[in-house]
């Protein structure tokens, strides 16, 4: 019939619009992300930020550069972007506030103007990094590495870099409600559904195979490393502080050492 060639019709732009770039007409290769137009973008807005470090900023540049979907690359966030920030907790190496992020990350889509727009006002942790007044090229050259496992989807997202009036660099993350495993098992009484259980698990071991895949370790895991998600259909936990550990100005390693690597043949002692 007429009706259902014309809804037939409306379905397969549909699909067009979502498969191929409007303004170029290549085919994106995630949604609503064309590689060629999204890093045009991204590349002329390069003049309109600074960290005041020409390595992080060739840190930012880099993995926006990079990027392949939404939100897959870091952005340098002014911290007058930020209000009602307040102190949530301390660490060793950093501390932890919470905060309000006015324009929030750049991942709604606009179907109309087939482009991302920013979210608007969202609840983030800023993690404040100790001794990041003069940060080492070494502890930069780890987070460009780890950049890589920040983005599974086992991990604790992480939207970018900003500084705050002291001068201390801060990562801006999502906030995760539900806090630690420590934190959320405190909530719980300790009762937990195996569901759950399992959920947690899977998460952390994917997020570990990602890391290890790289070659690299976390050398830092904890239950207060491990956040936790409440999704509709399962709890989810995300490992974070995945090589942002230890003062900034110090050099670090998180590489596997040669003597546990093992070839595939070859049976661990």
């Amino acid at each position: 019939s007429v009706v259902d060639e014309s809804e037939y019709n409306k379905y397969i732009k549909r699909v067009e619009d979502i498969r191929y770039c409007r303004d170029c007409e290549k085919e994106r290769i995630s949604y609503g992300w064309c590689k060629d137009c999204q890093t045009e973008y991204l590349k002329r807005n390069f003049a309109e930020w600074s960290s005041g470090h020409a390595t992080i900023d060739k840190l930012i540049q880099h993995t926006q550069i990079n990027a392949t979907q939404t939100c897959d690359y870091l952005e340098w966030i002014d911290f007058k972007e930020f209000e009602l920030v307040e102190f949530v907790a301390d660490g060793g190496f950093g501390t932890v506030y919470k905060g309000e992020w006015l324009r929030g990350p750049r991942w709604n889509w606009d179907e109309n103007d087939q482009m991302w727009c920013r979210s608007g006002p969202m609840t983030i942790a800023l993690k404040r990094l100790k001794d990041s007044q003069n940060i080492s090229s070494d502890f930069l050259k780890q987070v460009e590495t780890h950049y890589r496992c920040l983005q599974s989807g086992s991990l604790a997202d992480c939207f970018g870099i900003t500084r705050d009036e002291t001068g201390a660099y801060m990562f801006v993350m999502r906030f995760y409600e539900n806090g630690n495993l420590y934190q959320y098992l405190d909530k719980s009484n300790g009762v937990m559904s195996w569901r759950d259980m399992v959920d947690m698990l899977w998460g952390v071991a994917g997020g570990l195979e990602r890391i290890h895949s790289e070659g690299l370790f976390h050398s830092n895991l904890h239950g207060g490393n491990l956040l936790i998600e409440d999704e509709s259909v399962s709890t989810d936990a995300r490992i974070a502080d995945v090589g942002l550990h230890g003062p900034a100005n110090e050099p670090i390693t998180t590489e596997v050492p040669s003597k546990l690597k093992t070839s595939p043949n070859e049976n661990p002692t």
